[in-house]
């Protein structure tokens, strides 16, 4: 199996950020997020690891997949400064393995077009003034396998790869906010939008192809009664429209954001979807986030 090389993922290569932050300032979080989908072979999943210098509680890896209908879930504590945990390891260099006696996963991850950075337009609301967090995108072609009771499954998946890093808070800076990935024939959507604790409303993404990235403005919503995602209609900042609509739905993942504690919190939820973006077919995710404040 042949590896990339670290610079062939640019941004999201990024080297972590192990003494960003010391005790008394606010919390420095360095993330990194692979998720990808093969609707027709039954697998799908998501690894995400996330340290850091001064979040106590904060640290952790996970690997939540679905293997032909069944479920596993990982999750570990990570050290400070590092992406590797007992069974988990994620490498900016495109390699990701899981080593647990529940699973065993080896893939690599290559770059699909051109990285989406979401911290160009100031979209995504800044934890300390003048500091905003770094967030880039970019669409993936995923590749290797993966191994759940004793059943070894090839994976051949696109997907969407994510890197992160600055001062962060989810549950003191977002009340709510919704994301929709999803890889197409030819483009790679991201878009999000996100309801601040200031009460700002803010929309972000972009289509992005072989050309380059066409910058979305905003997203207007339609859900069921259920509030499950149905649609949604993406705003372009050159005045175009375009609509992705989900066609299937085929399961997901509760995403563990902040740490425990008495007090509000962030509920999270990837939810693995096929699409059709402008009537072209695809499969991606929307992760939808609302704060819980009774407790």
């Amino acid at each position: 199996m042949t590896t990339t090389a670290p610079t062939d993922w640019g941004p999201l290569a990024e080297p972590v950020h192990a003494d960003a932050a010391g005790p008394g300032d606010p919390v420095w979080k360095d993330n990194a997020y692979l998720s990808f989908w093969n609707p027709d072979g039954g697998v799908f999943g998501t690894l995400h690891v996330s340290t850091s210098p001064n979040g106590e509680g904060a640290r952790r890896a996970r690997c939540s997949m679905s293997v032909a209908g069944r479920s596993v879930e990982v999750v570990e504590e990570l050290p400070v400064g590092d992406f590797t945990s007992e069974s988990i390891h994620f490498g900016l260099d495109g390699t990701v393995r899981v080593d647990h006696p529940e699973i065993t996963l080896d893939l690599v991850n290559r770059p699909l077009f051109t990285p989406a950075d979401f911290a160009a337009n100031g979209s995504i609301p800044a934890l300390v003034e003048d500091q905003p967090l770094q967030h880039y995108q970019q669409g993936t072609a995923v590749s290797g396998s993966v191994t759940v009771d004793g059943a070894r499954h090839a994976v051949d998946a696109r997907g969407m790869r994510d890197r992160t890093w600055g001062f962060r808070d989810e549950s003191a800076q977002w009340v709510e906010y919704i994301g929709v990935v999803g890889v197409f024939e030819d483009r790679f959507l991201t878009v999000l939008k996100f309801l601040g604790a200031d009460g700002s409303l803010a929309g972000d993404g972009f289509v992005v192809d072989e050309n380059g990235s066409v910058p979305l403005a905003d997203l207007h919503v339609t859900r069921d009664a259920a509030a499950l995602f149905v649609s949604a209609r993406l705003d372009h900042r050159d005045g175009g429209t375009s609509t992705v609509r989900a066609t299937g739905r085929s399961g997901g993942f509760w995403v563990p954001m902040g740490r425990e504690q008495e007090g509000q919190a962030l509920g999270t939820y990837d939810d693995f979807l096929a699409f059709e973006l402008d009537g072209v077919p695809g499969a991606g995710f929307v992760e939808q986030a609302t704060l819980h404040r009774v407790f």
